[in-house]
């Protein structure tokens, strides 16, 4: 059992904000460089850089404004990946393999092996309670044969 204080969530910025923040007397979202880098290369929102920095989400685009940072048209996210594959999941911004989601395209690759149908192979998912990628539907013959064309089967 851990102290009351390992229980409580991390709400504080990276340890490298506060360097920046603690050198420089202004707020961070006054230097130029600093905005430029989490905004332009680092490909961070301006909601993503004002909890960084504390700040608000507002406060942060006027500076942006201000320095003559080219602001992204609203609703694009550089780093935005859609339609993630069953499998995958994203992780940081980053597609990463879903554990879970692999040990069952491993099943289904088991059961296709021994001669089962796509339609026989979705309903042994569906008997099972295996959740679909949207964890609504059902599974169905036509998804199990384009997961298992996905992924190289």
């Amino acid at each position: 059992m851990g102290s009351p204080i390992d229980s409580i969530p991390n709400y504080f910025p990276p340890a490298n904000i506060l360097i920046i923040s603690s050198v420089c007397n202004d707020q961070p979202y006054k230097n130029k460089t600093f905005l430029h880098q989490k905004y332009v290369v680092e490909g961070l929102s301006c909601e993503e850089i004002a909890s960084q920095i504390f700040s608000a989400r507002t406060t942060v685009l006027k500076y942006l404004k201000i320095h003559g940072i080219c602001i992204r048209e609203v609703g694009t996210n550089q780093k935005r990946v859609r339609g993630v594959a069953y499998g995958q999941k994203i992780k940081q911004r980053t597609l990463a393999e879903h554990k879970r989601e692999q040990e069952v395209i491993f099943k289904m690759r088991e059961l296709k092996d021994k001669g089962y149908s796509y339609w026989k192979i979705a309903d042994v998912l569906n008997t099972m309670g295996v959740p679909t990628k949207t964890r609504r539907g059902k599974w169905h013959a036509r998804t199990v044969l384009s997961i298992l064309a996905d992924a190289n089967f």
